[in-house]
């Protein structure tokens, strides 16, 4: 087997394992790869909102142009909205019971904790960039709708990321090994490979109650489809793909496949499985919600509560529901992390461990969950939608 026919997936989970275990077997000898990566980390974080910028800004053009396009296209939007929003607020409460987060960290309430963490944007140097870049862009997305050449230009920005997505992961291979040494480095081998095991597990037990979810109560239920059926003929097949690329983008064409051999309706396929590979990360929205209490309490001993996840929640939402353009999953874990550390005011060399840690472990194996529960649920919608086509396109009579 060649090296290019190897799944980047597979690539990056030896990178990770590789560095925790040299990390934490030389970890005097290595701590300067650590520090070198701090030091990265620093770098990249400066260029997050230019990155939410490049991404969001097409994005929400064509979310307005095709959700203004008709009935069912403004539902299809709304649908995945509330589907994001859903899985982000499940993802809230569930990981705060599992990790027991009080209500506020603060002995003078929820509403001082809330003020206090607004106030770390305005205080720390680039902390608000993030929320400013995603005001920009919504804005700039909205004019270019009306403006075609400005739209012109950001579908090129759009395409042009996505186009890297598949080699991403094979270019980011030294800075993953980078990520493993840190980790190992600062917890050690074997507590290092218990954090990213257990982050594994984590993900695959989230992503399978979602999943439940929309079997059981969205298909059989609101699409009265047999679950039998539509688990053997379309999610599994879809589903396993998905795993193995990592990429919704690269998924699609089996997606559509798949849900057409199924018999969902051209009209409803077409428009709904190729709007969701770009616009729905339901599970990612669940999944970096839920992440922040596990690497912030289970794995840093820092003190969260519901009050800094609420604040979170809808700006998260906003991300990943329109700017999944950014490859491999880095770019939404960069952002997410970026956002709690700012949030709660941490400062380096802390918040560079923290960021470092959060995107090492949110790779690899809990990506291939994600990342096949993203695009399953992109599946079962055209599936929900397709029980639903008479409603929307019965012709109309006098």
């Amino acid at each position: 087997m060649t090296f290019a026919k190897v799944p980047a997936y597979v690539w990056t989970f030896l990178a990770l394992v590789l560095g925790i275990v040299f990390g934490g077997w030389l970890p005097e000898m290595l701590a300067p790869i650590a520090r070198l990566t701090a030091a990265l980390i620093r770098f990249i974080v400066a260029l997050v909102p230019l990155l939410i910028f490049a991404a969001l800004s097409p994005a929400i053009a064509t979310l307005v142009r095709r959700g203004l396009a008709g009935r069912f296209a403004g539902s299809v939007v709304l649908w995945y909205v509330m589907t994001s929003a859903i899985a982000g607020a499940f993802g809230l409460v569930v990981s705060s019971l599992i990790f027991k987060i009080p209500f506020s960290a603060v002995a003078t309430g929820a509403a001082s904790e809330a003020t206090t963490v607004f106030r770390a944007f305005g205080e720390l140097s680039g902390a608000s960039l993030p929320l400013v870049a995603i005001l920009g862009s919504v804005l700039l997305g909205v004019v270019a709708v009306w403006i075609e050449p400005l739209y012109a230009a950001l579908k090129r920005i759009e395409t042009g990321i996505a186009g890297i997505g598949g080699t991403l992961g094979y270019v980011m291979l030294p800075l993953i090994l980078m990520f493993g040494i840190t980790i190992g480095v600062r917890f050690g081998a074997r507590l290092g490979i218990g954090h990213y095991f257990t982050m594994t597990f984590y993900t695959a037990t989230l992503c399978f109650v979602w999943w439940l979810f929309y079997v059981f109560v969205i298909i059989r239920y609101l699409a009265r489809r047999p679950a039998q059926k539509v688990v053997t003929e379309y999610y599994l097949p879809t589903a396993i793909f998905a795993a193995g690329t990592c990429s919704s983008l690269a998924t699609l064409p089996v997606n559509l496949a798949c849900v057409r051999k199924y018999g969902v309706r051209d009209e409803v396929a077409d428009f709904v499985v190729p709007f969701g590979a770009v616009f729905n990360l339901d599970a990612s929205t669940l999944m970096y919600v839920a992440y922040a209490p596990f690497v912030l309490t289970h794995v840093f001993g820092i003190t969260t509560s519901w009050t800094t996840l609420l604040v979170a929640w809808p700006a998260i939402v906003l991300f990943t529901i329109a700017a999944p353009g950014l490859p491999a999953g880095i770019g939404t874990a960069l952002w997410s992390s970026t956002l709690f550390a700012s949030m709660l005011g941490l400062g380096d060399p802390l918040k560079s461990d923290f960021i470092t840690t959060w995107i090492a472990l949110a790779g690899g194996l809990p990506d291939m969950f994600r990342t096949a529960t993203n695009c399953t649920g992109d599946g079962f919608t055209a599936i929900t939608f397709d029980s639903l086509f008479d409603k929307f396109f019965r012709p109309r009579t006098e």
